[in-house]
């Protein structure tokens, strides 16, 4: 709070006390005072008013200083009225109890809404559950038949399985802490897991594989690593080139760390795009173009990666490639044990 805040705060006093001081010295005046003693009241007066203004000045910078004080050192700082000491003015104990009254409100409009969200998480999850059943039903029908029909409709519901999944890796997306487990894992098998997992949507997009990676073990959640490379393999199918695409796995230990990089040979993204590939709901050209993305998928990625602490980057020359690297820490949550 500035002096001149302050003052501009006071101007109803400032114009009271200056327009009592004018009409009493008329007044002294007129009952035949002299000069001097109407000067010297109206000095003392000013004065008296001054030193009022200063004292009440002060107080009140170091009310509002140790409020912002305590604004800055507090984690949620929506709860100072609980830290608010007390005033011995009304003003001050009326504004607090407001705020209180006020934060007190939107706290518990906050729960409300936590709990309706929890309530449509719980939903979605379990619907998603229940919409599994039958995609693995249909599935294992189909799996025994040679027919290429057959193979058609199970990549197609590769394809379906992969959605649900993002779905549900969504609705749990706030709350990994709940769901994860962090283990020592073999890169290369979860590679290996993912391949068959979709190889049927990978034959019939005509996606050669390659993966160069040797015996190397990371500390991550296995689940969610295979949900995060199962996105980046959707997005190397839906972007390739009009006839046969090539996709690239290759690990290998980088200092500190293991860098895993997923190429694939399709379309690129061009130059002024690459920078917010991982905005929610960014689409680009290329989704525009062919009306498949949500923007949702590489999000996703990079939100899960921060929750375990991966790098996540990617790499692009439009036409030529596009690289997805990951950046595993070495035991970095041993490290913490």
């Amino acid at each position: 709070m500035t002096a001149f805040a302050y003052l501009k705060d006071k101007i109803m006093v400032l114009l009271l006390n200056g327009i009592s001081l004018f009409f009493l010295s008329l007044y002294l005046l007129a009952t035949a005072s002299s000069s001097v003693t109407v000067l010297l009241i109206s000095l003392i007066w000013v004065v008296v008013l001054v030193v009022y203004l200063y004292i009440d000045y002060r107080g009140r910078k170091k009310y509002f200083d140790q409020i912002e004080e305590l604004m800055e050192n507090l984690d949620q700082p929506y709860l100072v009225q609980e830290f608010l000491g007390n005033s011995w003015r009304l003003s001050d104990q009326l504004y607090k109890d407001i705020l209180y009254r006020s934060n007190k409100a939107v706290i518990e409009q906050i729960y409300q809404l936590e709990d309706s969200q929890k309530e449509y998480r719980e939903f979605i999850e379990g619907w998603i559950h229940e919409v599994k059943l039958p995609i693995t039903g249909m599935r294992l029908a189909s799996h025994n038949s040679k027919q290429a029909e057959d193979r058609r409709i199970e990549a197609y519901l590769t394809e379906m399985e992969n959605l649900v999944e993002q779905a549900l890796f969504y609705a749990r997306s706030d709350q990994v802490y709940k769901d994860y487990l962090v283990v020592e894992t073999d890169l290369k098998q979860v590679i290996l897991k993912l391949v068959g997992k979709n190889k049927y949507l990978l034959i019939q997009n005509q996606m050669n594989v390659q993966i160069e990676c040797d015996e190397i073990s990371i500390m991550t959640d296995r689940k969610w690593l295979e949900f995060i490379l199962t996105q980046i393999l959707n997005n190397a199918i839906k972007y390739k080139k009009s006839d046969s695409g090539e996709i690239i796995f290759r690990a290998e230990p980088a200092g500190n760390s293991i860098r895993l990089t997923i190429r694939d040979a399709g379309i690129g993204i061009p130059p002024d795009e690459i920078g917010r590939i991982f905005e929610k709901g960014f689409t680009g050209s290329n989704g525009r173009e062919r009306e498949r993305s949500t923007g949702i998928g590489l999000y996703l990625c990079r939100k899960l990666c921060r929750k375990l602490e991966i790098q996540i980057g990617a790499e692009s020359i439009p036409g030529k490639y596009t690289e997805i690297y990951f950046i595993f820490p070495k035991n970095s949550y041993l490290s913490k044990l």
